[in-house]
C-alpha cells in the first residue's frame, strides 16, 4: 500500500463528520446506507474458483452467509425512488479470522478515484445552500468527477432488490498455493430477470420478503479476471467487456434476520489465505470510514 492510501488528506473521522453535516445525525443508524434489510442466505460454491485461489469461502461445501440490501441515503426516511443507488453486502463467516465481506452497489464503478474526491462529492451533492444547477456546475469543474455524468444517465431506481445486479467495485487479489496471483472483480447477478408477480407493496424490503414467500430468490456470483494492463487501484475505471468472466457459485436468500444485520460491520478489507486486497485507496479508506460509523452508531444504542 502506498503512502497516499495510508494517509489520505481527509481522515475517516472527517469524512463521517462531513456526512453528518450534510445529512444530520440519525442515532443508531449507519452513516451511509442507513435504511436496509438483513437476511440469512446460503452460498454454494461450484469450485470454478478453485484453480485461482486457496480461499475457503470460494470453494468447498455450501455455507451460511449474511446478506444486507440497502438504500444509499444517509437519511433513513428518504424516499426510495429519489435515491437510485442501492447496496448489497454479503458476509462470509470464516472458521478462523475475521469474516470476508463483499460490499457492492448496483453500479459497475465507484464515482471517484480517490478518497479526497469522494469527500468533495458528498459536500457538493449535499450542500443545502446550493441549487441543483450549482451542484451540477461544481461536479463539472472537478476533473475527478468525470465518471459521474455517464453513471447518472444510465441509473434508474430498480423495481426490486431481487432483480438487480450488484458490483463489488474494487479489485481483489487471489492466489494459489503455488504462488500464482490473479486480480479479480466480483459481482452478483440475479437469477430472476423481471417482475412476474402482482406485488402489493412498493416498499423494496417488503417486496423482497413477499417475493421470497412465492419462490426462492437467488444470485450467481461472477468473477471477472483482470488482464495485466487493467487498473486494479482505480475503482472509477471499468475493465474491457471482453475480459473472462467465471460463474463461481450460487447465493439463495432463506429468511429475514431478527437483528436485520444491523449489529454487523461489513468490512471490505478483511483478508484470508488466498484472498487479499488490491492497492485501491478508496477500498482501504471505506474500511476506516465504516469502522468510524460503526463506532458512533454503536455508542448511540
Amino acid at each position: 500500500m502506498n503512502s497516499s492510501q495510508q494517509n489520505p488528506s481527509n481522515s475517516p473521522i472527517e469524512a463521517v463528520d462531513v456526512i453528518e453535516q450534510v445529512a444530520g445525525t440519525h442515532k443508531g443508524y449507519r452513516r451511509a446506507h442507513a435504511k436496509g434489510i438483513g437476511l440469512n442466505a446460503i452460498f454454494t460454491p461450484n469450485n470454478n474458483a478453485k484453480p485461482f485461489t486457496q480461499a475457503s469461502f470460494l470453494q468447498g461445501e455450501a455455507q451460511n452467509v449474511i446478506v444486507r440490501f440497502s438504500h444509499s441515503s444517509p437519511i433513513p426516511g428518504t424516499s426510495e425512488k429519489l435515491i437510485p443507488i442501492k447496496g448489497m453486502a454479503v458476509q462470509f463467516p470464516m472458521a478462523s479470522g475475521n469474516p470476508i465481506s463483499l460490499v457492492m452497489a448496483n453500479v459497475p464503478v465507484f464515482p471517484t478515484k480517490t478518497p479526497e474526491a469522494f469527500v468533495r462529492l458528498i459536500q457538493a451533492v449535499g450542500g443545502k445552500n446550493l441549487s441543483l444547477k450549482e451542484k451540477l456546475a461544481t461536479l463539472s469543474k472537478d476533473t475527478e468527477f468525470k465518471t459521474i455524468p455517464p453513471l447518472l444517465k444510465q441509473l434508474k431506481t430498480p423495481a426490486s432488490f431481487a432483480t438487480t445486479q450488484y458490483w463489488a467495485l474494487h479489485a481483489y487479489i487471489l492466489d494459489t498455493s503455488s504462488g500464482e496471483r490473479q486480480a479479480v472483480r466480483f459481482s452478483f447477478v440475479p437469477v430472476a430477470k423481471e417482475d412476474k408477480l402482482p406485488f402489493t407493496t412498493k416498499d423494496m424490503e417488503l417486496e423482497l420478503l413477499e417475493r421470497m414467500v412465492d419462490s426462492p430468490v437467488s444470485f450467481r456470483l461472477l468473477m471477472t479476471l483482470a488482464a495485466p494492463e487493467d487498473p486494479i487501484d482505480d475503482p472509477s475505471k471499468s475493465w474491457p467487456e471482453d475480459r473472462m468472466v467465471i460463474d463461481i457459485g450460487n447465493l439463495v436468500l432463506t429468511e429475514k434476520r431478527v437483528d436485520l444485520a444491523e449489529n454487523h460491520l461489513f468490512d471490505p478489507t478483511n483478508e484470508a489465505l488466498g484472498f487479499s486486497c488490491s492497492d485501491d485507496p478508496v477500498l482501504h479508506y471505506r474500511s476506516k470510514v465504516y469502522a468510524e460509523s460503526y463506532h458512533r452508531r454503536s455508542s448511540e444504542i
